[in-house]
């Protein structure tokens, strides 16, 4: 393997890549397709690359917000007739790193026709992984250090173990939003959001959160971040009790409150957060709410 990694781009002048005249289809061609076939990917199966696939669905729609999808991702990695990743390319100029262009490769991995864990980009100058349920990426590296990098590529995205990715990953609906671009909008609305537990946290802040069911079935864990005046807008949609539970001064701890005898749903409007937490077990961009609707 020490003679192959070195050998992936060993005849390539990186120099190239400030030539006004080397855009993406060179990016493809003369950096990408060596590191897929070295890889072990190839134009037939049981390894295959599948250039251009169309995919069905333009949209993707959020709450009360619709989001078009550009639905060509340039190459999609099929392992055991199972698809495994999704590689976008881009020119040189382009930034690949938590741009448009990662929120694009993140709805090709996520679309109901491919559903697959990693994304991967590469605009000659860098190459950037993904993993669906990760904000930071897996990997990231300038390409003039692929040498020191091809083994981990190998372990990741080579066709003996893509495919043993840990997919029990619980995924944030929260980082789900952003990766799609949704933290743009400053309104979504969803209609009958599930209340499983109201906690709360610090004297101006709450928090509810559940699962949710999207996108043609996916399930995913979400929370919903308030404060004080959101808090008094749920009087009448919760049991009254635990609404005086809840509104009680903390002393030391925070005070949660959950709901196992029934269901209360209410109509949220909210937008994505701009802080990542993190806790024991995972990250997770809670959504902010604006209000609850009637």
């Amino acid at each position: 393997m020490a003679e192959k990694r070195y050998s992936v781009l060993n005849h390539f002048d990186f120099n190239l890549l400030d030539d006004q005249d080397f855009q993406e289809d060179s990016v493809r061609e003369e950096i990408i397709v060596p590191i897929l076939k070295w890889l072990g990917y190839g134009p037939t199966k049981p390894h295959k690359i599948i250039r251009s696939k169309r995919l069905l669905h333009p949209f993707v729609s959020i709450g009360s917000a619709t989001k078009k999808i550009h639905i060509v991702p340039d190459y999609l990695l099929e392992v055991n007739n199972k698809y495994a990743w999704v590689l976008e390319a881009k020119s040189p100029k382009e930034n690949i790193l938590n741009t448009k262009h990662a929120e694009q490769a993140y709805s090709y991995a996520i679309h109901s026709e491919i559903r697959v864990p990693y994304f991967a980009l590469c605009n000659g100058r860098e190459f950037v992984l993904y993993h669906i349920s990760k904000p930071k990426p897996v990997v990231h590296f300038d390409m003039l250090m692929l040498p020191s990098y091809w083994d981990n590529l190998v372990k990741l995205l080579g066709p003996r173990d893509v495919l043993n990715c840990d997919l029990r990953l619980s995924k944030d609906f929260g980082l789900h939003l952003k990766r799609l671009g949704f933290h743009e909008f400053p309104h979504l609305i969803f209609p009958d959001a599930p209340i499983a537990f109201i906690g709360h946290m610090e004297n101006d802040h709450y928090t509810f959160g559940s699962g949710l069911k999207v996108d043609g079935g996916d399930s995913y864990v979400v929370s919903f971040d308030f404060n004080s005046e959101v808090m008094q807008q749920l009087r009448g949609k919760i049991p009254e009790k635990a609404f005086n539970i809840l509104l009680q001064p903390l002393e030391n701890e925070m005070r949660q409150v959950s709901f196992a005898d029934a269901v209360y749903k209410v109509t949220v409007d909210c937008r994505v957060g701009d802080k990542l937490e993190e806790n024991e077990d995972e990250i997770f961009l809670p959504l902010r709410i604006n209000k609850i609707l009637d």
